[in-house]
């Protein structure tokens, strides 16, 4: 499930924010779900476009492994975390 809220920061710009999961599932050996927000801006003439991923929480079978997930696994998944937000938001 995907929540979309847009946040009015001025006149000009606008940053979009989705909360998102992105679930690797292994058969029924494991489910792997990181929750996480993501933010972005839009290009404008005056500033390039920006974003950014939080992760906010990370479950292994339903046991939070957060801290485990920055420790050693962030960097193993993020190319896929980052691809899925961008295409989901």
């Amino acid at each position: 499930m995907v929540i979309k809220e847009k946040t009015k920061i001025n006149i000009k710009t606008e940053i979009m924010k989705v909360k998102g999961i992105y679930e690797v599932t292994e058969a029924s050996e494991y489910e792997l779900a990181i929750h996480y927000d993501y933010y972005w801006e839009e290009a404008t003439h005056d500033a390039p476009a920006e974003d950014e991923l939080e992760v906010t929480k990370v479950t292994l079978n339903g046991v939070d492994v957060t801290t485990f997930y920055y420790d050693f696994l962030e960097n193993k998944l993020d190319k896929g975390l980052n691809e899925y937000a961008q295409e989901n938001k």
